[in-house]
């Protein structure tokens, strides 16, 4: 296919591909792709390995006039095997080739984040960009570079370039879901605010100083249906008296949010404060280093006090 006017490209992150087409078992998959009327189907998050992919002959997932084309994470990069993963089911004929390995880096390409598709013209990179929790900022940032330059690499050979996919980014603060959102309560108008929403913003001072001291511990979850135990973090903090700026401990402690997979994750919980990084993805020498000192104020006024959480 040379003119991308009458190209219908979607993209779509399934979280799952099986349990997805469960969901679609009225009119199938095939129906989909009918009444979408679509000539490429950029999926996301198919959580399918090799193995899986190609349990039962590999026939499970073929739709008559498509083709199908996979890049699954097989435990080669550092997270466990089948999570991710994209696919790209394009009409019959319209690929030339594919590459499930673009990045041309083991470590890259290993988590199944990226395929590329070649329809002659032009090429499609349906991509999984990775999200920077759990201190994984740095290996974004390499994976974003790495992706840019395989862009680069077709356009310099004549081809336009289609990015598609769950980009894992924003272009503004207001792109964020709303439980995202920063808060600035000095510019807030209250002129018409509830009395109730008053009273918790004349508090803020109070709530901005006891995020402050939040600390993180390890705890355990369990699935009530089958038993299974999760180890996991949780982040809490403890209510401070008015006029107070640390911790008396008198007041009960609060856990913030759900337990959260990594302790990385859960430190990175809740920010105060805009995080700045370098092009390696790491925080600039004096960030790091305030960081440090913060950290062993803290560790200074809880050595001395059994009762402190560590």
């Amino acid at each position: 296919m040379d003119d991308l006017c009458d190209l219908h490209l979607i993209s779509w992150n399934v979280a799952g591909l099986k349990t997805t087409l469960e969901q679609l078992r009225r009119f199938g998959f095939a129906g989909f792709l009918k009444r979408h009327r679509a000539d490429v189907l950029c999926l996301q998050e198919v959580k399918l390995s090799s193995k899986a992919l190609s349990a039962g002959g590999g026939r499970q997932f073929d739709v008559e006039g498509f083709e199908s084309f996979w890049c699954c994470n097989d435990g080669l990069g550092s997270q466990r095997q089948g999570l991710n993963g994209v696919c790209t089911f394009a009409r019959a004929g319209l690929v030339l080739h594919a590459d499930n390995a673009p990045l041309g880096c083991e470590e890259l390409d290993g988590e199944g984040r990226c395929l590329l598709t070649d329809h002659g013209a032009f090429v499609v990179f349906n991509v999984y960009v990775p999200n920077s929790a759990g201190g994984r900022l740095p290996y974004k940032l390499r994976w974003l570079r790495a992706l840019r330059h395989a862009m680069w690499r077709e356009r310099s050979k004549g081809k336009a370039v289609l990015l598609a996919g769950d980009l894992n980014l924003k272009h503004r603060v207001l792109d964020s879901h709303w439980t995202c959102l920063g808060v600035r309560p000095a510019v807030l108008d209250l002129a018409d605010a509830p009395e109730e929403v008053r009273q918790q913003l004349a508090r803020w001072e109070q709530l901005f100083a006891a995020l402050r001291q939040k600390w993180v511990e390890p705890l355990e979850t369990r699935n009530s249906r089958n038993g299974q135990t999760f180890q996991k973090f949780g982040v809490w903090a403890q209510p401070l008296p008015p006029g107070c700026s640390s911790a008396s401990g008198d007041g009960q402690r609060v856990r913030l949010g759900p337990p959260v997979d990594s302790k990385e994750m859960a430190q990175l919980s809740f920010p105060l404060d805009g995080v700045g990084v370098d092009e390696d993805g790491q925080p600039p020498p004096e960030q790091r280093a305030a960081e440090r000192e913060r950290e062993l104020i803290l560790f200074t006024e809880t050595a001395g006090d059994p009762s402190a959480p560590c």
